[in-house]
């Protein structure tokens, strides 16, 4: 049996203990022995597999010629293979008629293959990202590279294993259904659905709720008010839905975030604050709020120059750490895609790399994700301003990638009027791949950063 050994180091593996790559032989001859059973199990193998995921060179043969057959709609079985290989030349490769005749007797269980699959594929995984390491290793070492770019390189390798390796591919539409009318009988039931609520019925009607793996996006004008609301969001998710909530501010310190949110609930405005003017009343608020904000799953990223990658990899530490329901990006723009062409490409490709990483990140965590975005300034121009999916500043790729496309809009921002305590937004649902699309309006009140689902003056204690 070949074995490629791996050195400890790059540069000296004498004196050094070497390593194994990982494979399994056993797993690798069950899902051929499989494939050479029944016309299902084969087609779960060539559409599961590339030859290059076997290890063991004779399994490689083999696997090859039933690939080859099955693309030319050939019967696949003992003898079609052993004839083909002799054909071939690559009979004694394959290990001589007799390994191709025992690979049958060597599945132990037909009915697992699917799990023999996956030993596979995870081994061949586990290999590619060893051997990318490898690579990395050395360039670290003999490389002239900028480190940063080294590193980015590294992450991207690293997350295009992991997407390339996301086979997925077809269900069968009865086991589609069969599986949502399972979900809603349990809903029926009393089970709550998966769906993060945003806290804001009006919205929810619409929406039905966040979904996991979905990527939202809220765009505006600068000041209209798309981060508050966003905070406003992670906090109700929290607060009455118990989840688990990751921010990432690009923009904002965590500080500042922290103060945003804690303005909400306080209800003492961020101007009495900022400037010091705190009554002895306020502190009681204030006091009320922190007991109340304390223990709130609600945890804040604020370094700079984040790209998807890095977030990703800080979302999977803290699900592994604790657990992670919702995420918020604050704000699209301010990210880089990491790629090592960032910097020449122009700008809206890089969005457009990074709107469809932030999808598949979406995916892989298996959460909705919520990414604020700014608008071009075309809006600006047209006699009437209300935004549209042309409006999304960089890249119509964003709305590709999106799941669903919120926008949010002042019709008198540029009034010289002097504005009310609580006044109008309206809500512009563009997109929804999931369901309808609509208009309607939330209550904005500039100095407790807070929305409202009405324009009705809010009780002390709402929305929270």
């Amino acid at each position: 049996m070949a074995q490629d050994l791996i050195p400890e180091t790059p540069s000296s593996g004498a004196g050094r203990r070497q390593l194994v790559m990982p494979y399994s032989d056993e797993a690798e001859q069950s899902v051929l022995g499989s494939a050479l059973y029944g016309k299902e199990y084969l087609a779960n193998a060539v559409a599961e597999l590339k030859v290059n995921d076997f290890y063991v060179k004779r399994n490689q043969v083999v696997f090859a010629v039933i690939l080859e057959l099955f693309q030319r709609n050939e019967p696949v079985d003992i003898l079609t293979v052993t004839d083909r290989l002799e054909t071939k030349g690559e009979l004694s490769q394959a290990g001589g008629a007799e390994y191709v005749i025992s690979l049958p007797d060597k599945t132990p269980v037909m009915q697992n293959q699917a799990y023999y699959i996956h030993v596979v594929r995870q081994h061949a995984q586990r290999r590619a990202l060893i051997l990318t390491l490898r690579k990395i290793i050395d360039m670290a070492y003999t490389s002239g590279e900028d480190v940063e770019e080294l590193i980015n390189l590294a992450a991207n390798r690293i997350y295009d294993i992991r997407e390339n390796r996301d086979l997925g591919g077809f269900d069968r539409l009865g086991d589609i259904l069969n599986l949502k009318i399972n979900e809603l009988h349990e809903q029926a039931k009393g089970k709550r659905p998966k769906l993060i609520q945003s806290g804001f019925p009006s919205i929810d009607r619409i929406l039905g709720g966040l979904r996991p793996g979905g990527l939202y996006i809220l765009a505006a004008r600068p000041g209209v008010g798309k981060t508050s609301l966003a905070l406003n969001m992670a906090h109700l998710a929290a607060q009455r839905g118990s989840h688990h909530v990751g921010i990432f501010s690009l923009e904002m310190s965590k500080e500042e975030v922290g103060m945003r949110i804690l303005v909400s609930q306080s209800k003492v405005t961020a101007d009495r604050m900022d400037k010091l003017k705190v009554k002895d009343t306020d502190w009681d608020k204030i006091s009320q709020a922190l007991i109340a904000l304390y223990d709130k799953p609600i945890y804040i990223d604020d370094r700079s120059g984040t790209n998807v990658v890095e977030m990703q990899a800080r979302c999977r530490q803290l699900q592994i750490k604790d657990r992670l329901d919702f995420v918020i990006v604050d704000y699209l723009q301010l990210m880089s895609s990491g790629g090592r062409t960032s910097r020449s490409e122009n700008r809206q490709q890089e969005i457009a790399e990074i709107s469809r990483m932030l999808k598949i990140m979406a995916k892989e965590l298996e959460v909705p994700v919520l990414a604020l975005s700014q608008l071009s300034r075309e809006s600006e121009r047209r006699a009437n301003r209300r935004p549209m999916l042309i409006d999304l500043r960089e890249s119509g790729a964003i709305e590709q990638d999106a799941d669903v496309v919120m926008f949010l809009h002042d019709q008198d921002a540029n009034s010289d009027e002097p504005r009310p305590d609580v006044y109008e937004i309206e809500m512009i649902i563009a997109k929804n791949r999931h369901g309808a699309t609509g208009n309607l309006h939330l209550g904005w009140k500039p100095s407790l950063t807070s929305f409202f689902d009405t324009l009705e003056v809010p009780p002390p204690e709402a929305p929270f």
